[in-house]
């Protein structure tokens, strides 16, 4: 079974075509796209293109709000198809969901947590980084003297890099890098919508 979709307004993939069990996509000549219909038979231009044979998939996400169907392959590869249209999306993933019946098919709505793990590790390596600098920068306002040992500097001796810069320009730097964690972690927060999943 073969099937395929032109996506003019994509500028990354403006074709994507399923033909014996592969994934095909990629932005072929556009007089390539002129001719190419149903009927079609001379599909060479297809060996020009990425391509992801379905037996390397171990897992296919589309996302609810996405433009993004997500490919995930290999050891550990990751590609993505965009698609702006939502029906188009859903057509594409409902014939992979069709054409792949061996992958099994769920749906989940993640956890906070979970979906925004980057931007909390962010949140709590910043205030991590930000108590420790100051600590240092009060002990040296206070009179404490500091003697850095060893060879290269590790994360304790750009901490007290940090710290150097004194009270007040940490506590500027820390608020300015916390409103950029939290813009973002809200923003992500706010994306959070239910995953179509197809998994072997």
């Amino acid at each position: 079974m073969q099937k395929f979709w032109k996506i003019s307004d994509s500028k990354s993939n403006k074709l994507i075509f399923i033909k014996e069990k592969t994934i095909y996509k990629g932005n072929p000549k556009q007089e390539e796209l002129n001719r190419l219909n149903q009927e079609s038979t001379n599909l060479s231009f297809l060996d020009n293109i990425f391509s992801i044979p379905y037996s390397y998939i171990k897992r296919i996400e589309n996302q609810e709000g996405n433009n993004e169907i997500k490919i995930f392959y290999g050891s550990d590869s990751e590609d993505e198809l965009i698609i702006d249209d939502k029906n188009t999306k859903s057509e594409v993933f409902e014939f992979l969901k069709q054409d792949i019946p061996d992958f099994k098919y769920s749906s989940e709505l993640p956890s906070i947590f979970k979906y925004a793990k980057a931007q909390f590790f962010s949140l709590i390596f910043t205030v991590g980084i930000f108590l420790w600098a100051i600590y240092y920068a009060i002990q040296l306002e206070n009179g404490v003297q500091y003697e850095l040992r060893g060879g290269r500097p590790g994360l304790g001796a750009i901490v007290f890099g940090i710290a150097n810069l004194g009270i007040y320009k940490i506590t500027i730097g820390f608020i300015i890098l916390l409103g950029i964690i939290l813009f973002a972690l809200t923003k992500k927060i706010k994306s959070r919508s239910e995953i179509e999943i197809l998994s072997r």
